[in-house]
């Protein structure tokens, strides 16, 4: 079930051009039956005089990225039009690193950026006060070999841990976004679910160091997604290049034959299985959707269903690591196979 609601404008790295969220951005129900729409959320009565004191929301969430050095003034960018267009309740800012923000001069460096580049009379003083830092301590996967020769990665100038050895000082200023490319994969497709700094987050919003919000919200998405009752919401449909896809449709066909229930939902769904035609070309692209911007309900990706999937996903770890397994298989994908049990997508 898909609802259509207006927001901002968002300007993804991946897409040079500004895209209307008012034309893109689609809400998407799976396990909630059809509700009228509601117009509560326009006229908020947690957020209409703005005071201190108003009664918070029966909800958490927070806004999330992948932080890197080489990305800071894309972040920075983000991040105030965030603060000047995103102004309902002022949730949390985490900010994902990979060690990139450990020292405390370095972060400190950073907010007082931050705080400059928003400026005192923006709010920044405010503003900097909801950033978090938050490591995350990336490892290989058990079975997945540190050597690279072994691995025979798709991408393999993107493997973690060599772009010091085998790139020159600018390529490697212009590519330290990749280092981390296969663990950023992996964390975003299983373990951001179970990551303690969102225990106890109901909603979060995922934004790309270069995703923009270009006009003021007129209201709060966390609280749409909430009184809509929508537990994901998404910018645009896509797929990845073949190359890139490599034995996925394998992988699903398996785990559909010894998850019986997830089978019968896929064919109420109108799931369309792909056939090789002489050339070997795959009839039907494996989707998936654009993760420059994404926002969902936590609890929907940690019901037991939608778990005993993302153990099998990182139980296979040659996805990600070797063939490259992305954007087909970011959380927002997993929704698509994981959500079998209640309704229809």
């Amino acid at each position: 079930m898909v609802g259509l609601y207006t927001l901002t404008t968002l300007r993804s790295h991946k897409k040079p051009l500004y895209i209307s969220l008012a034309s893109f951005l689609l809400l998407v129900l799976f396990w909630s039956p059809q509700i009228r729409p509601s117009t509560r959320w326009l006229k908020s009565a947690l957020h209409a005089n703005g005071a201190d004191g108003a009664v918070p929301p029966p909800y958490t969430a927070a806004i999330i990225y992948l932080a890197g050095i080489s990305r800071v003034a894309e972040i920075l960018e983000s991040l105030a039009s965030v603060n000047k267009n995103l102004t309902s309740h002022p949730w949390p800012v985490v900010l994902f690193h990979a060690g990139d923000f450990d020292h405390d001069s370095i972060r400190l460096d950073f907010v007082g950026r931050l705080h400059d580049y928003i400026g005192a009379d923006n709010g920044s003083d405010a503003f900097v006060k909801r950033v978090e830092f938050v490591k995350l301590d990336w490892q290989l996967p058990k079975g997945i070999s540190a050597d690279k020769e072994i691995v025979n990665p798709l991408d393999s100038f993107r493997w973690p841990g060599e772009l010091a050895i085998t790139l020159s000082a600018p390529q490697l200023q212009a590519a330290d976004s990749f280092k981390d490319y296969h663990h950023a994969f992996s964390f975003f497709a299983t373990d951001i679910f179970s990551h303690p700094r969102l225990r106890n987050v109901t909603y979060f919003m995922r934004l790309d160091s270069s995703s923009q919000f270009t006009q003021p919200l007129c209201y709060d998405p966390f609280e749409v997604m909430h009184v809509q009752r929508r537990s994901y919401g998404y910018l645009s449909i896509g797929s990845d290049a073949q190359e890139y896809t490599q034995g996925m449709w394998p992988f699903v066909h398996n785990y559909t034959q010894t998850h019986t229930a997830v089978d019968r939902q896929l064919r109420a769904n109108k799931w369309e299985w792909p056939h090789r035609d002489e050339n070997g070309d795959e009839s039907v692209r494996f989707k998936g959707y654009e993760t420059s911007f994404e926002i969902l309900e936590l609890a929907a990706f940690r019901r037991r269903d939608v778990v005993e999937w993302l153990n099998a996903l990182k139980s296979y770890p040659e996805g990600i690591f070797k063939w490259r397994w992305g954007k087909s298989l970011c959380p927002n994908s997993i929704f698509r196979l994981a959500s079998f049990a209640q309704r229809n997508f």
